[in-house]
């Protein structure tokens, strides 16, 4: 997966060079190139266990499509010269990343999906594109409450008015009907960014709550709601199947296994169906329109999830028994992002020189506990340490060393669970080949 955390652009002079240029690799140090505004991350992230690891990060001012799909096919490349097998590739769905598919060889129109492309590597292997599915939520709500309406395929119509009913019969009545709508969730854009603001909104008891006040209470603000209630149960059923990370969940969050292929199957076909019938008030599928991101990337998705299935569960020598969706999720790098910003006490908007500083530190000294974000620490994923238990850690403090990686604690948080990682999952072998890729990524 690929993301971006912005930087302050900030130029300074240290060790006898300049710091805070542009740099994808060549080791920028004078001002022949234009000072940095974000840093662009790649991370792998474990599908069968429970580690993750960045891979390399750039300085960047701005980067074209086609600049990124080598950037993924040379990371690709370098992993399979390690013997890690990548199978797929999340990120979010700005314009230049879908440039960048389009680069890669993937095709997102909906009326010719085909959301992969092949690996540099290996033609015979595919590479499965996934839009994150918190992004495209957040997205789609967005759309939903501005737009204010939808129509489905058979002329009815989707309202975000029978929302905001609800919260105003709530806040009148001083109680909740068994769901979680506050103001907070109507005043959507001063958090825009809080996954459980949208997720809060599409969900069950939400729609069970409008179902209530339209059935039993025979409330008038509440008549011809059958739309929205079915659109925000389709939403909430897709977005748990999308979703799922516990191996023991029941449900709509149980993983995806052999045994319960009919039910998500079918889950996921009525949701994309839903949504490709989406019009909007004009009468323009929303698809086609200026906010079809969300809609096409969730077809997308939803695309990517069934064949992953089909390569990873559901053939022969299959390496998987289940899977859990929540692995392709941009969750994990969006954490490592919040442990960069917590290394910086007050200061979550660090220099170039300040996040690579960070950002070694975190690949020895990764133990960071988390305050609040726009998400939170759902499973055990952490990153990937070098086993000290089995003869390394001579090699794991010289690295600590050379690179002044030493131990301390943030003096900020940003997620408000407590990390649990589980480290003996994975060969010390297979630790130390990605450990020396990382080092000798930018040398």
């Amino acid at each position: 997966m690929l993301d971006e955390v912005a930087i302050r652009k900030h130029v300074e002079y240290a060790h006898g060079q300049f710091h805070g240029y542009v740099d994808i690799g060549s080791g920028n140090s004078d001002d022949s190139a234009p000072v940095a505004k974000d840093a662009l991350v790649l991370m792998a992230v474990s599908a069968d266990q429970s580690w993750k690891i960045p891979l390399g990060y750039f300085l960047i001012n701005g980067m074209s499509g086609e600049e990124r799909a080598n950037l993924i096919n040379q990371c690709l490349q370098k992993l399979h010269d390690v013997g890690v097998r990548a199978v797929s590739l999340t990120c979010d769905g700005p314009s230049c990343h879908f440039a960048m598919m389009r680069h890669l060889g993937a095709k997102l129109n909906i009326s010719g999906m085909d959301p992969c492309f092949p690996h540099p590597a290996d033609e015979t292997q595919r590479v499965h594109i996934i839009l994150d599915v918190c992004h495209m939520l957040k997205l789609l709500r967005n759309s939903f409450a501005e737009g204010g309406l939808f129509r489905t395929s058979d002329g009815r119509t989707v309202r975000w008015q029978y929302i905001e009913e609800l919260n105003k019969l709530q806040r009148t009545e001083g109680l909740r009907l068994g769901n979680k709508l506050r103001n907070a969730h109507m005043q959507w854009k001063k958090q825009k960014m809080k996954v459980n603001l949208a997720a809060q909104v599409f969900s069950a008891s939400v729609a069970d709550a409008i179902e209530f006040c339209d059935k039993e209470l025979k409330l008038p603000q509440f008549m011809r709601c059958e739309a929205t209630i079915e659109f925000l149960r389709h939403i909430d059923r897709a977005f748990d199947v999308l979703n799922s990370r516990n191996p023991l969940g029941n449900g709509f969050k149980a993983p995806m296994k052999k045994t319960n292929k009919d039910r998500w199957e079918k889950i996921l076909h009525n949701a994309t169906t839903f949504l490709m019938g989406l019009k909007d008030g004009a009468g323009t599928p929303m698809y086609q329109g200026p906010r079809k991101t969300a809609f096409s990337g969730f077809a997308a998705s939803i695309h990517s999830i069934k064949k992953l299935f089909s390569e990873l569960i559901d053939s022969v020598g299959a390496p998987m028994k289940y899977l859990l969706t929540y692995k392709f999720s941009q969750d994990h790098i969006e954490l490592f992002f919040a442990a960069v910003r917590s290394s910086g006490g007050f200061n979550n908007n660090p220099t170039a020189r300040q996040f690579q500083a960070t950002y070694k530190r975190l690949l020895m000294r990764h133990q960071v506990k988390n305050g609040s974000g726009n998400c939170g620490i759902m499973d055990c994923t952490s990153i990937l340490p070098v086993d000290s238990t089995a003869g390394t850690s001579q090699s794991t403090m010289s690295i600590a060393r050379k690179y002044d990686m030493i131990n301390r604690q943030p003096s900020q948080n940003d997620h408000d669970y407590a990390d649990a990682p589980n480290f003996e999952t994975v060969s010390c072998t297979k630790r130390l080949q990605l450990v020396t890729l990382l080092v000798t990524w930018f040398e």
